[in-house]
């Protein structure tokens, strides 16, 4: 009988997790996923809130992942890891390109680009047979948004980044997918508006489904790909945006 039917796959029992960008929002909410399906979890940030401690199986390490040799000393710490997310991302002011300074469009491809670059660089040849890697990409890879040529030229090549690594990465047994989010109720999102019933306002009529997204939303994606019931997917990009690009 398919194990899958009864959901004992679900458990990520006994695997080694790294989630970048773990210390809060979306980062947080898949954190808390694996811990609670049983992993052993690295979060990497910047800074994490005094929150983050107190978990037996979570060990969280401030790291700028721009920084290649950082990553690599992070790395030096850390066995064999089954699942790799790649989470943390920085977003630019919502604003034309002529008054984008060049220092956050470097800032933007240092982070989402290039730190993507870095950590699975680092972290693959710890990866198994078997092994998971997801990136967060974004439903502006998908569909343009005034105001947003940075942030939405960075997920456009996490896509492109995702499929060629998928690739690369096949003959290993490693599989590659990514998550597009639509509007998550983060509290950057809300740092962003200003509150959050200001976000909540501009967000809600972009989503047909009738409501904004919950980091733990994302966190379920997530899962998804790193579970078994999605084995037979790699190089794919998963849409959980309340219908927003189906307009």
């Amino acid at each position: 009988m398919d194990k899958r039917m009864h959901g004992e796959t679900g458990s990520l029992h006994g695997e080694t997790c790294v989630v970048t960008g773990g210390g809060r929002g979306i980062g947080r909410a898949i954190v808390e996923k694996f811990l609670a399906c049983g992993a052993a979890v690295y979060s990497i940030d910047l800074v994490h809130p005094e929150a983050s401690a107190g978990e037996d199986r979570l060990v969280c390490l401030d790291c700028d992942i721009t920084d290649l040799e950082a990553v690599g000393e992070i790395v030096r710490t850390i066995g064999s890891v089954d699942v790799l997310v790649n989470n943390a991302a920085a977003v630019t002011r919502a604003v034309p390109i002529t008054e984008l300074s060049p220092e956050e469009w470097q800032r933007t491809i240092a982070v989402n680009i290039t730190g993507t670059f870095n950590v699975s660089r680092s972290f693959l040849p710890l990866m198994r047979k078997g092994g998971r890697i997801i990136n967060l990409a974004s439903t502006f890879a998908h569909v343009g948004s005034p105001g947003r040529v940075a942030y939405s030229t960075t997920k456009g090549a996490i896509l492109a980044f995702t499929r060629s690594l998928a690739l690369d990465v096949a003959p290993l047994g490693i599989r590659v997918n990514s998550v597009s989010p639509g509007g998550i109720a983060t509290d950057r999102l809300i740092e962003l508006f200003g509150s959050e019933a200001a976000a909540e306002d501009y967000l809600l009529p972009l989503h047909p489904i009738g409501r904004t997204g919950k980091p733990a939303d994302i966190a379920d994606a997530v899962w998804f790909l790193a579970s078994p019931h999605s084995s037979f997917m790699t190089g794919a990009d998963l849409l959980v945006d309340g219908g927003y690009t189906a307009q």
